[in-house]
């Protein structure tokens, strides 16, 4: 499951996942986000979730889509909470192909909330 918040204060999207996640779930997620007013700044928390059903070809869709629609989120942020194994090298994987392809936005994984929320809001 995924609830999406959103700060409009901190231009920030929360997107907190649990159980279990479903390509389908996290597709129409990412697409309603980027067809909409995209916030700066993201957040995505994996703590309580699991990628066993996630595949690795999914991830490219997923990476194509966010590309796309990266336009919008020039200069921003997306962080991601992933501090088991799985979902951390997987959630790495994402990282190391948007530096590679030069994004609009930085992204970058952490094992905790703290460190993740810190680097978000740090004018760096």
């Amino acid at each position: 499951m995924i609830k999406t918040t959103v700060d409009t204060e901190h231009d920030l999207t929360i997107h907190k996942c649990s159980g279990s996640l479903i390509e389908q779930e996290l597709m129409d997620t990412i697409e309603s986000f980027y067809g909409g007013n995209p916030t700066l700044y993201t957040l995505w928390d994996f703590s309580n979730a699991s990628f066993d059903k996630i595949s690795n070809e999914f991830l490219r869709q997923m990476f194509s889509i966010v590309q796309r629609g990266g336009s919008s989120r020039q200069g921003g942020k997306t962080a991601v909470i992933a501090p088991s194994d799985l979902e951390y090298g997987m959630a790495r994987m994402f990282q190391i192909m948007s530096d590679n392809d030069a994004f609009p936005f930085k992204i970058k994984v952490f094992r905790s909330y703290d460190e993740a929320s810190q680097w978000l809001l740090s004018k760096e």
